[in-house]
């Protein structure tokens, strides 16, 4: 039987939620689809049809609407890991740049938009409309570092795939959860990256308030907890735009290159 991990990420590179859950199935698929058709591309493509598709229930707002739009989006960025676990199981791990670039687009497309559909179903509910302007600004904001970083890489990579053996290129904030500080507060910090700073943790967080809501909680009562939370992430992402360091923000010089 094979091993799932020879095809998949290492654990450091992965969120913690990916790699123990969603690479379980995301690896099973890969193995089934190894001798089909279907190409990696081809469940990108899906990928991204499927996450476009679930802001359409984000953007009417309602628990019920946001528990169909969240697991939609979770299938979304399940289909994500399978493409990447398919690219590796039939090209023993090389890296094709048609995949990379597509996976950039895919990234590019939905995860800034997933808090803003979130706080425009809001908005269809009567909520402030500053709080959908707001999270537009500082989510775009948050992640065109990290964006300029991938088309970096990817660029550099179509000049030279031999890159692909340097690890310095791959250089990232690390998405597991490490060994790094044991204190109080360093645990605090990485529960405040894994709820409010993280796409995985977004996700997740919104499917169980979602669940909660359609089955526990009035309209009103889903409406404010999901108020303050998009609050609160606003408040992370603006305090990300504050505290980035100018340098990584003139990535943006090179992505226009």
């Amino acid at each position: 039987m094979i091993d799932l991990k020879q095809f998949q990420k290492p654990k450091e590179q992965d969120f913690f939620f990916t790699w123990h859950f969603q690479r379980k199935i995301s690896g099973l698929a890969a193995l089934v689809l190894k001798n089909t058709f279907i190409t990696p591309n081809q469940i990108t493509m899906l990928s991204i049809l499927v996450g476009l598709y679930s802001f359409y229930y984000l953007f009417q707002g309602g628990a019920k609407n946001d528990l169909i739009g969240i697991l939609l989006y979770q299938l979304s960025f399940l289909l994500d890991c399978v493409d990447g676990d398919l690219a590796r199981l039939r090209g023993k791990n090389k890296v094709k740049l048609s995949g990379m670039y597509f996976d950039y687009l895919r990234a590019l497309l939905l995860e800034p938009l997933l808090p803003v559909f979130l706080a425009i179903g809001l908005a269809m509910y009567g909520y402030s409309e500053l709080l959908v302007l707001l999270l537009v600004v500082v989510s775009f904001w948050r992640w065109a570092p990290q964006f300029a970083r991938e088309h970096i890489v990817v660029r550099q990579l179509s000049r030279n795939q031999n890159l692909v053996q340097n690890p310095q290129l791959f250089e990232d904030m690390p998405k597991g959860i490490g060994t790094g500080n044991k204190t109080i507060v360093g645990f605090m910090s990485k529960l405040v990256i894994i709820f409010w700073g993280l796409p995985i943790g977004l996700m997740n967080t919104i499917t169980v308030l979602a669940f909660v809501g359609v089955y526990f909680l009035s309209d009103v009562q889903y409406h404010e907890i999901k108020y303050i939370y998009l609050i609160l992430l606003a408040i992370f992402y603006l305090v990300h735009f504050l505290k980035a360091s100018m340098s990584e923000y003139k990535l943006l010089n090179e992505f226009w290159k």
